[in-house]
């Protein structure tokens, strides 16, 4: 059984809320009716109430994609499409426009032997083995599943720290670029890791944090089925004004942010629109990984991009101060 627990806002503190929906886990089959409720104060979205951080590894079930290396299946070929595609002259500016590269280019480009880069919630690790790869930097990864630190290591040799950020051991000022793919919205206390990502930062760090995006035009539309939402997994649900309050708390200063233009999110929203979910093995993955949905819809999730009202957000700050 889940246990939960009734809570003041994530971000504000706020006891002020109102209600927005009921919602099921869509993806996995998770027991159990979730609640989310928007903060009055600062308007987080947030699950309320919540579930208590001893039950939150019971969410992650041992399939849990971000955990495991892709070596087979659609993830697998679209990836090494992929590879292929930026490796060449003629088209590889667009496929990197289409498709966000995490780490801009005037953040990229300075990276070198001597920097090092923190990923928080790595996974099993892909990301930082492409940067290790190309740019030859210290990379260190932290993540709280013990399969995705093992994946890691299988198949990258990499050394992860398996708990949370607040645990790790690094020294503070000691990261050039710290990023977090996805990773905010499943922490209880995301001040918590802000700070901490702050202390570690050098001056004049960057931080890169991706996260859902609540005023997003899908999140509106399909509301308790909206794919990002990925209930009961996301405990906090994030928007531009929220991220910006948040990172302003801790001396990190934000400087861009990227709108994702690919239809990734659209496609799981008509699937649970369509089907109910993605377990029932008549339905599974028609929708969610089709790759001709992927290229129709494009132009579409394109346009809402440039609209600023895309499903997943990028966030980059700047560490302007010292604690």
């Amino acid at each position: 059984m889940i246990r939960t627990e009734t809570i003041p806002c994530n971000l504000c503190g706020s006891e002020d809320s109102t209600f927005l929906f009921e919602a099921t886990d869509r993806l996995h089959g998770i027991e159990g009716t979730f609640s989310y409720v928007r903060c009055s104060e600062c308007g987080l979205v947030y699950m309320n109430p919540q579930i208590v951080p001893e039950d939150i590894g019971k969410l992650y079930p041992s399939d849990y994609a971000p955990h495991l290396t892709a070596t087979k299946g659609t993830a697998a070929g679209i990836r090494s499409l992929y590879n292929r595609l930026i490796k060449m002259p003629v088209i590889a500016h667009l496929v990197k426009w289409v498709t966000n590269v995490k780490i801009i280019n005037s953040i990229y480009s300075r990276l070198d032997q001597n920097s090092r880069v923190l990923d928080i919630g790595c996974g099993a690790g892909a990301f930082l083995n492409r940067v290790k790869t190309e740019k030859g930097c210290e990379v260190y990864g932290v993540d709280i599943s013990e399969a995705a630190v093992e994946a890691a290591k299988n198949s990258f040799g990499l050394d992860i720290f398996n708990g949370t950020i607040t645990e790790a051991p690094f020294e503070d000022a000691s990261f050039d670029v710290i990023t977090a793919w996805w990773y905010l919205e499943h922490v209880p206390d995301p001040r918590a890791t802000a700070a901490r990502i702050s202390k570690l930062l050098k001056p004049n760090g960057h931080c890169i944090i991706g996260v859902p995006n609540f005023e997003s035009f899908n999140a509106k539309r399909f509301r308790d089925k909206w794919y990002h939402l990925d209930c009961p997994r996301h405990l906090c649900i994030w928007t531009p004004s929220a991220m910006k309050r948040l990172l302003k708390q801790h001396g990190l200063t934000v400087t861009k942010i990227i709108y994702d233009k690919t239809p990734w999110g659209l496609r799981g929203s008509l699937q649970y629109s369509l089907f109910g979910d993605n377990i029932n093995p008549k339905h599974r993955n028609r929708i969610r990984q089709s790759l001709f949905l992927w290229m129709l819809l494009l132009p579409w999730t394109i346009i809402v991009s440039l609209l600023k009202k895309s499903d997943i957000i990028v966030v980059y700050a700047l560490k302007t101060m010292d604690d």
